[in-house]
């Protein structure tokens, strides 16, 4: 039979000769208990008295039963209530339930029926208390886990900065050794050094992985910086810094990418870190003689995103980590081979989801691996989705002004843009980087128009506009004759809501 120790019953019923029985048989099941002759007596007696469970008639004079139920389930929450109701009454037992009761038993009933009854809802008290013990226990541990993430994040980030000065500097002296600075070098020195420098970078670079970890832990995320780019030249920046890797073993990198495919709206930094990654994860696990092949797989469905693809011929990934490889701090233990920090994957994949990309690996056990992402294209749709609705909610969240700046060039003979040739729009482009600030986004489209994004007001707005047009036609990075014109769009100067500030952004931006 279930413990009873703590139980108290709180029995009530108008009728008395059914009042006298439920009590005896209450106390020959070993319960305490107390009695009541109607619902405002046992309210009394509820304030009074300690009790654990009600068993109530229904039908009662002054207050029935389920006025009783409402008014305990409102004032006494934790106390469980069992009905009694009468053979062939017009309630149901949802009624009964929906007016509180936890249980019901029907008149008339045994001893055995009341015995079950009980100890049913004794059983179910106890679990309660146990679940509300486990959850009090769960929510303290829970509180403790924060509180130890919160101090590993603080102590990551503060480690890491406070690494990052000494070895800039140690780096610098090996790099000015290495270049003859300090004198003639003997083979061997250079050798010692040069082994010094490529694990100086080393550690710096996982210094770098774990600041990122230690933002994205506290919830500010990687903060990315969007431009336009020609993956071939991405491509090329990661494979530089991955070429004596790659030569140590004998490894071809094929690049299949066609210079001539469309832009990507990416952070070109953000990317080579991803591509450095994707790489030297086929190096690692590539036997020597191997191959990396980066390539694409053309566009998504709604084609304005693009399947980039770096796969590699190495020994490949167990299934049973396949699904775990993008997890922090992951490393298999059934390859063999001596793993890094763990982060280098999920970094990864929080900068292709910082692009509002995907990313997934596939991959065979001795048949290499792939890895699969996607990157946004240079298009309309794409500034609106990674760069003006976001600036737009933090403009109106922090109640900064926020302004585009819309740059053209003009023939005032022929009274039409202008597109401009390839040397004088890298003019242009460098002469106008020169002039804004690093925190300002500038994304051209090629050859003909130029779209500046900014927390600034209208007035600065158009003191830039005005800077850049004559720093432009005077300084000669425009054919002669040609004029710049600008025209400028600030939330809240120019419109009363978000939602006509981008309307007004969609009449302004378009692809020549």
């Amino acid at each position: 039979m279930v413990s009873v120790d703590k139980e108290r019953i709180l029995i009530v019923d108008d009728e008395p000769l059914v009042l006298e029985m439920v009590a005896s048989y209450v106390s020959h099941l070993g319960f305490e208990r107390t009695t009541a002759r109607n619902g405002r007596e046992a309210l009394e007696r509820l304030r009074s008295e300690p009790v654990t469970i009600l068993v109530t008639d229904i039908r009662m004079p002054e207050m029935d039963g389920f006025e009783l139920m409402k008014a305990v389930r409102s004032e006494f929450p934790d106390i469980h209530i069992v009905a009694m109701t009468a053979h062939g009454a017009s309630y149901t037992f949802t009624d009964v339930v929906e007016w509180g009761a936890t249980d019901y038993i029907p008149k008339p009933f045994s001893l055995d029926e009341m015995r079950a009854k009980l100890n049913r809802v004794v059983r179910e008290r106890e679990l309660l208390r146990d679940l509300k013990q486990k959850s009090l226990e769960l929510e303290k541990a829970n509180e403790d886990l924060k509180r130890l993430d919160n101090l590993k994040s603080i102590f990551v980030s503060s480690v890491s900065h406070e690494l990052r000065t000494p070895l800039t500097v140690i780096k610098e002296f090996i790099s000015l050794t290495l270049e003859g600075h300090g004198g003639t070098l003997t083979e061997d020195q250079r050798e010692y050094l040069g082994i010094a420098h490529k694990n100086i970078l080393r550690l710096t670079n996982l210094i770098d992985t774990l600041l990122d970890f230690s933002r994205i832990e506290s919830g500010k995320g990687l903060q990315l910086k969007f431009e336009p780019a020609r993956l071939v030249e991405v491509v090329e920046d990661a494979s530089m810094t991955l070429s004596q890797s790659l030569v140590e073993k004998r490894i071809t990198l094929e690049n299949g990418l066609d210079p001539d495919m469309p832009q990507v709206l990416i952070d070109r930094n953000r990317l080579v870190e991803v591509l450095i990654n994707l790489m030297n994860n086929g190096i690692k696990f590539t036997p020597g003689g191997g191959k990396i092949t980066i390539d694409t797989r053309g566009l998504t469905e709604t084609r304005d995103y693009l399947k980039m693809v770096v796969s590699d011929t190495g020994i490949g990934i167990p299934p049973e980590d396949l699904p775990k490889v993008f997890d922090r701090f992951y490393q298999s233990h059934n390859t063999g081979i001596s793993m890094g920090s763990g982060l280098g994957l999920a970094i990864t994949k929080e900068i292709i989801e910082g692009h509002r990309g995907t990313i997934q690996a596939e991959s065979r056990l001795g048949s290499g691996t792939t890895f699969i992402f996607t990157l946004p294209l240079l298009g309309v749709h794409n500034i609106f989705q990674l760069l003006i609705e976001p600036m737009l909610e933090e403009s109106a969240k922090d109640g900064i002004p926020f302004s585009m700046l819309r740059i053209k060039f003009w023939d005032p003979k022929m009274k039409r843009e202008v597109v401009l040739s390839h040397d004088s729009w890298g003019s242009v482009k460098y002469a106008l980087q020169k002039m804004v600030r690093s925190v300002d986004i500038v994304i051209p489209f090629p050859n003909s128009l130029i779209y500046l994004f900014s927390f600034i007001d209208q007035k600065l707005a158009k003191e830039i506009g005005e800077r850049v047009e004559v720093k432009l036609t005077q300084g000669g990075y425009v054919p002669k004759g040609t004029e710049v014109q600008f025209t400028t769009y600030s939330f809240p100067h120019d419109c009363e809501s978000k939602e006509e500030f981008l309307k007004g952004c969609h009449q302004l931006i378009k692809v020549e």
